[in-house]
């Protein structure tokens, strides 16, 4: 796939997520989650979305959509999602078949693995590369910041999973950010910090 661009008007809108594990029970378990029932859960979860993705927004979603592979589920569920969504293949969206070809249209796009450049004045050099897959790397492109998902870090994750920390590699999981997904500029600046404190 060809590597996307976006300017810094777009980045404004860019928002990045995984692991939302839409209509699933056992997560709440298994990470932890503060919800009662998977209802609830999928009712925080989309409100979550919305109050921070505008109608135009666009989301890159590392993967572990939804456990479930009834495509009218998966159709009403993102229709009550704001943006656009770049979904990359999780190891549940593959075994949920979201891969299907009669599936696969209801996200703007899908994939195994992103590679995009945002252009932005205030950063050095003049733009910022990104690479988003499900899992985590140990090595990667040089020169990109690696999102990834996965292994549900985060303050009340149970996970087993750990991933050395890295000052170019981040968990974008909602069990890392509150439930909710999070801005270019937050990243951005999430990143600047953490890389200054080097």
């Amino acid at each position: 796939m060809k590597p996307l661009t976006f300017t810094m008007s777009e980045a404004e809108k860019i928002f990045f997520t995984s692991d939302t594990h839409f209509f699933h029970k056992n997560i709440i378990d298994f990470c932890n989650r503060p919800y009662g029932d998977m209802q609830t859960m999928n009712s925080a979860l989309i409100m979550n979305w919305n109050k921070v993705v505008p109608k135009d927004g666009i989301v890159f979603h590392a993967g572990d959509f939804a456990m479930t592979a009834n495509k009218e589920y998966i159709k009403e569920l993102i229709s009550q999602l704001n943006g656009k969504i770049y979904l990359v293949f999780g190891n549940h969206d593959y075994q949920n078949r979201l891969d299907r070809v009669d599936v696969k249209p209801l996200f703007h796009q899908t994939s195994d693995m992103y590679q995009f450049t945002v252009l932005d004045d205030e950063l050095e050099g003049g733009h910022i590369n990104f690479i988003i897959t499900h899992y985590p790397f140990l090595f990667w492109r040089r020169g990109y910041i690696h999102l990834f998902g996965h292994i549900h870090s985060g303050p009340n994750s149970t996970s087993k999973d750990k991933v050395p920390y890295h000052p170019m590699r981040y968990d974008i999981g909602v069990d890392a950010w509150n439930y909710t997904p999070v801005s270019y500029n937050i990243m951005k600046n999430h990143i600047k910090k953490m890389s200054e404190s080097l």
